[in-house]
């Protein structure tokens, strides 16, 4: 009875749930719960399925589910392999430069700050962060140190509030910045724990734009318990608060900038190394007067071809980062905007701000 007593805990609604609607066994109460496993393991037509142990196993497994990334079971066996530890850093125009860190891992961080400092020796004013890489989790100490490369030394980055201990570990800013121009920050329901905590400090900063789809919320620290030989019980040990005391756990976060990519197009993507082919698409070569003058007709060359059977490249477009894009847009429509200096409230009546006023016309 003690069984199906915690059994019954287990698959109440003490733990709340992230929908926003509440299910129905949130609705009844304990006493009930208790009640209709009893009612089930005595009338159901096959109460001879319903054991203890398939009970429990049903316990563990809603609970699971209602933790979601918050607990979970992984294989023991050493067969997962740590994420390639490794920076994509691209000039993708001569004022927009995009860092994209793979695992998320401590040994990125001097890399990125390398990088960082190099784009500002070329004249580089905007910089995408993209953070929506598939890692695994990993630890804040690495979110600390890649938030000192854009924040101020000695500020409040975020704060690890773990069970049982009172007050909250402030984490601050212990050097000065790498980079201060400009910062779009990508992020995705793949961005990892580190890199959500990253993007939730720049942009309550009022550092960063955020551009892409919205996370999970789990900015959490794992720890791992072994609870048979070949299994692990991993769980969020400790939670990451924000410096104003706020949490974005299980609530994850909303881009600025809402653009969706398919995950499988964007995993086809992440696997080369250039990132250029991925924002600007090649132009089909058409006969205009440069060919005209070069004496070539790359219209009628490929109809040749076409003719014998080959497929063009352009016959079937590559596919393209749309998130990638669109933030490029976001940072050249800015540049566009900042160099046209309109006057956004001249009317007709009133000359602009830099024009003389006409002087009043003498009496004859």
């Amino acid at each position: 009875m003690k069984r199906l007593f915690i059994a019954a805990v287990l698959s109440s609604g003490v733990i709340a749930s992230g929908a926003e609607s509440r299910p129905a066994v949130d609705e009844v109460s304990q006493a009930a719960i208790q009640s209709a496993f009893q009612i089930l393991r005595r009338d159901y037509i096959r109460r001879e399925d319903l054991t203890l142990d398939q009970l429990n196993r049903a316990a563990l497994h809603g609970l699971l589910e209602r933790l979601s990334f918050g607990a979970e079971l992984v294989k023991a066996d050493g067969s997962a392999r740590p994420p390639e530890s490794r920076v994509i850093t691209e000039a993708l125009t001569p004022r927009i430069a995009c860092l994209r860190p793979s695992a998320l891992s401590d040994q990125e961080v001097a890399p990125m700050r390398e990088a960082l400092l190099k784009f500002k020796e070329q004249g580089i004013n905007h910089l995408v962060l993209d953070l929506r890489s598939p890692a695994a989790p990993g630890d804040f100490e690495t979110a600390a140190s890649m938030l000192e490369l854009f924040l101020p030394k000695g500020l409040l980055l975020f704060k690890l509030k773990q069970l049982g201990v009172g007050d909250a570990q402030p984490m601050l800013s212990r050097r000065d910045p790498a980079w201060t121009g400009n910062l779009v920050v990508l992020v995705d329901g793949e961005t990892n724990n580190l890199g959500e905590t990253v993007a939730a400090v720049l942009h309550q900063q009022k550092r960063a734009l955020l551009v892409g789809s919205a996370t999970r919320g789990a900015t959490v620290r794992y720890e791992t318990a072994p609870i048979e030989s070949g299994w692990r019980l991993r769980f969020a040990r400790a939670e990451v608060l924000l410096p104003d005391d706020s949490s974005v756990f299980r609530k994850g976060l909303k881009p600025d900038l809402a653009i969706a990519l398919d995950t499988k197009i964007k995993h086809e993507l992440f696997g080369g190394q250039k990132l250029k082919p991925t924002v600007f698409e090649e132009a089909r070569p058409r006969f205009n007067e440069a060919a005209l003058v070069s004496g070539k007709n790359p219209e009628l060359d490929d109809y040749i071809r076409r003719s014998t059977g080959e497929v063009m490249n352009y016959d079937t477009p590559r596919p393209h980062d749309a998130v990638l894009q669109r933030a490029v847009d976001l940072l050249l429509t800015n540049d566009h905007f900042a160099s046209s200096k309109l006057d956004w409230h001249h009317t007709a009546s009133s000359p602009p701000a830099d024009e003389p006023k006409a002087e009043p016309a003498l009496p004859p």
